[in-house]
This record gives structure tokens, C-alpha cells and sequence, in this order.
């Protein structure tokens, strides 16, 4: 998905960052890729490449992309009972809190691919990480001379490039499979709908440990591996599997290879410039505008991003002031006009910079930063008392939704103030309704339930009230 917020620059860095290794990139409009740096990850060494990304970068000509390992991220479909794509993007963020093995409060995440399913209720991917592991990461890079400004789940961008570089046959199942020193990232999904991504795993083994051939490293990691192939879904178990390796440490394939014992099902091969593959993948993504899985969101937000949004707000506003000018140019002087609009929205524009932030004395041009300030300022100060209520909300309305679904019931409609209730929807049939008003009653809720005949769609329409002190 091309984001808004990703500027368009001519130029972008990717990134790979293991344990002891660097992998750095340049990528360029054109298709040109050229490597800065393949070998240890040490400072001193890099002066002359991290000076390159920073200055590139502090023009506005290039951007850096990053990926956080699979191992310190989460990532899952998630599912909605709802068939309305924007009210479904409402619940999101309850039903993700449900999933997370960690508090929502203490994580970053980002939903994309938000599509309909087979019975037309919307899914999307959800990659979420604790915030302490995202600034670990940036401290990593940091420690580098690299501030990248773009932080993403690293499965989302292998599978995308596999995809660009290898498309998938209709009726085959693939495994992009990243080994690097110190964890093997898995990146599973069918070619069904032009590359159906399924899931993404991480584990925290590499090629320092999978060297030996006979290490019981290797064992614990076939096994692991040989359970995700089984878990695969049950209509793909007779389909091929084309198995895709990439990273630095893809030489050893082939005793990895002999240990997953997969018969002929698995099809084994490896990507162009493994080593190179994720950096490769990153920067493309980057030079393409691409933010699925982005994870450096919020108050982390790089800088640049922020004077792009910024600059894209002032542009919009501009193109409006202009198109209004225009206008009113044919019935008086265009020069004159603008000079006075311009130092109206001016006095206005300090005027409501001085409401918003409280303060009397803001600088010229300054106005929208200093609003940005103040505003965030103040949700720091009252971020206490919203973590305080908000997460009793997203359970009870996790909870809700989640017994909707196991009761098979649509909901077309809902309306929760966190004491009344109300969920209009319908089911295929009569007594569907019952299971759920009873759940709902444990839940603490005072139900009244109306159900209306089944009409030409043979559905029954329900419209469940309840409240609770």
C-alpha cells in the first residue's frame, strides 16, 4: 500500500541489522542497486557509509528503512463479525488487545489489508511490537550512525519482494525463508488471489547456531519448522510448496534442507543475492512508498515524516487559498485580494495558535509547530486518565463482538456507551439470538431481545437493548 505520509524521494537506503552483521543498500529510481556495506556491524568502519544515508536524508533526497526482526514483533489476521469496512476499522484495536501476548498500552501497531472475508465480514493484518523493543531497535541503529525512518515488520517486506521478484502460482503454497546470524524469519502464504500472505513466524535461531550440521540446534529448528508445514491450512495439504531462501546465511541450505525430510511436496531454491535480499527488500519499498507493517508510528515518528505531513497540510491549504483567489480575481484585483486574505488567515491563523497553545508570543511560521507542542504536551498529561478508562471499553466491546461470532450472528449495527447497549443484526435463524442474549446476561447486561419474521433473504432481524449499572 503506497502511504501518504512516505515522500516520494528519488533515492532510499534499506537496512538489515543482525547480530554481528550489517547488511546497507542503496536503491535509486531507474532499478539501480548498489551495496554500501556487507560485513561486520562496526561503527568506525561505517563512518563514510552512515555519513552518506545522514546527509541524504537531512536533504530530503532519500529515506532509510529499517525492519524489526520477526522474533520481537506480531503479526496475525485479524477478524471482524462486522461487514461494514469503516466500522470495522473502529473495533480493530479491541480485538487486537484480546490477541496481543502484551499489553496494548505498552505496544505499537498498524493494521493493513483490511479486506472482506469469505462470508463478506472484514479481516485485516495486524503487526504490533512493545514499544520498548522498537526503541531497542532504534538504539541499535543508532549506535550505527543509522536513523531510519521507516521501521517495518520485516516478513511483510520479504514477502512483498518475493512476490515482485518470483510470482507465485495460483495453486501453490510458498515459505520465504530469511536466515540470519542470531533468528530465521518465515514468511508463509499461497499464490491464491495474485500472493495471499497467511502467517508470519520467528525464530530465534541463526546461522551461528545452525553452522555444525550435526548441532542439536538444527534438530530443535527442523522441528520447529516441520510443525508450522503441518499447521498449514487443511485445504493446501496436497499442494506443492516452494520453499524460498534468503539471508546471509542461505550457503546453508542444503543440510537444512535434508533435515526438514519433506519428501517431493517441498521444492527448495534461493533468491537472487540472498545475502543481500532484506536490505535489497527494504529499500525498494521504501523508494516505493510502501508502509504496510510500519511500526515507528506516534510520538517515535521520524522527523521527516512529520515535516512531510506537515509540508503536505501547508501545500493543501495553500492550493485552497489559491483556488479561492482565482476566483475572486475577476471582480476585484487579484493582487489586492490576496495581500488582504493572506494577512486576514494570518491574524487568524495566530489567533487560533494562541487559543490552542496559550501562549501570547509565537513566532511566524512557527504557529503550527507550536500548536503540535502544546497539544501533545497535553495528551502526555492526560494519557493517566485515558489508559485508565479505555481499556475497560475495548474488553467489554472485545467481548461482545467475540460472542457474536461464536454464536454466528451478523451485527449490522452497534451501539455501545459502556452502561447501554444495542446491536441490531441477523442470523439464519430463530433461536441464534437466544445463545447470545444469555451470554451477554453473564456479561452483567439487562437484555430485552425483538426478532422480526425472516424475510425474502430468509434472514431473521434482531434488535437486542441492554443496559447494566
Amino acid at each position: 500500500m503506497v502511504s501518504p505520509s512516505i515522500p516520494r524521494c528519488r533515492a532510499a537506503y534499506g537496512a538489515d541489522l543482525g547480530r554481528q552483521r550489517l547488511v546497507l543498500v542503496r536503491a535509486e529510481r531507474g532499478g539501480t542497486v548498489t551495496t554500501l556495506w556487507n560485513g561486520a556491524a562496526a561503527a568506525a568502519p561505517l563512518q563514510a557509509a552512515s555519513a552518506e544515508v545522514a546527509a541524504a536524508g537531512a536533504a530530503g533526497r532519500a529515506l532509510l528503512a529499517a525492519a524489526l526482526p520477526a522474533t520481537d514483533a506480531f503479526a496475525r489476521w485479524i477478524e471482524t463479525p462486522l461487514v461494514a469496512a469503516d466500522k470495522a476499522q473502529k473495533v480493530l484495536p479491541a480485538l487486537l488487545d484480546v490477541q496481543l501476548p502484551f499489553p496494548l498500552e505498552t505496544c505499537l501497531y498498524a493494521f493493513s489489508q483490511l479486506r472482506p472475508g469469505p462470508a463478506k465480514n472484514f479481516r485485516a493484518l495486524a503487526c504490533a511490537a512493545r514499544r520498548s523493543d522498537i526503541e531497542a531497535r532504534l538504539a541499535q541503529l543508532g549506535a550505527l550512525g543509522l536513523d531510519p525512518a521507516l521501521l517495518t515488520h520485516e516478513g511483510l517486506v520479504l514477502w512483498r519482494q518475493a512476490q515482485a521478484e518470483i510470482p507465485l502460482a495460483p495453486a501453490t503454497l510458498r515459505v520465504v525463508a530469511y536466515l540470519g546470524d542470531g533468528r530465521t524469519t518465515l514468511a508463509v502464504g499461497s499464490g491464491a488471489g495474485g500472493g495471499e500472505l497467511i502467517s508470519l513466524h520467528g525464530i530465534r535461531l541463526g546461522a551461528d547456531e545452525l553452522a555444525p550440521p550435526d548441532a542439536p540446534a538444527v534438530r530443535q529448528w527442523a522441528s520447529r519448522v516441520n510443525q508450522l508445514l503441518r499447521a498449514l491450512p487443511a485445504g493446501a495439504e496436497g499442494e506443492a510448496v516452494q520453499w524460498l531462501w534468503c539471508g546471509p546465511g542461505a550457503e546453508l541450505a542444503a543440510p537444512l534442507e535434508a533435515a526438514l525430510a519433506q519428501g517431493d511436496r517441498v521444492h527448495f531454491k534461493s533468491l537472487a543475492e540472498p545475502a543481500l535480499f532484506l536490505a535489497r527488500a527494504l529499500a525498494l519499498a521504501a523508494l516505493a512508498g510502501a508502509a504496510d507493517g510500519q511500526l515507528r508510528s506516534g510520538d517515535l515518528t521520524h522527523p521527516a515524516l512529520l515535516a512531510h505531513i506537515a509540508t503536505g497540510h501547508r501545500r493543501a491549504a495553500l492550493n485552497l487559498l489559491l483556488a479561492g483567489g482565482a476566483l475572486l480575481a475577476l471582480a476585484l484585483g487579484w493582487q489586492v485580494w490576496l495581500q488582504r486574505t493572506n494577512d486576514s488567515l494570518q491574524a487568524e491563523l495566530l489567533a487560533r495558535a494562541q487559543e490552542l497553545s496559550g501562549k501570547a508570543n509565537i513566532q511566524y511560521g512557527t504557529e503550527i509547530a507550536t500548536v503540535q507542542a502544546a497539544l501533545k504536551q497535553r495528551a502526555a498529561e492526560l494519557q493517566p486518565f485515558t489508559a485508565a478508562l479505555a481499556p475497560v471499553v475495548a474488553r467489554d466491546l472485545a467481548a461482545i463482538l467475540a460472542a457474536a461470532r461464536k454464536d454466528h450472528v451478523t451485527v449490522e449495527a452497534l451501539s455501545y456507551s459502556g452502561t447501554s447497549l444495542i446491536i441490531r443484526g441477523a442470523t439464519d435463524d430463530w433461536n441464534r439470538c437466544d445463545p447470545l442474549a444469555a451470554e451477554l446476561r453473564l456479561l452483567g447486561f439487562s437484555i430485552e431481545l425483538s426478532r422480526e419474521e425472516a424475510g425474502a433473504d430468509e434472514l431473521v432481524r434482531f434488535t437486542l437493548k441492554g443496559t447494566r449499572r
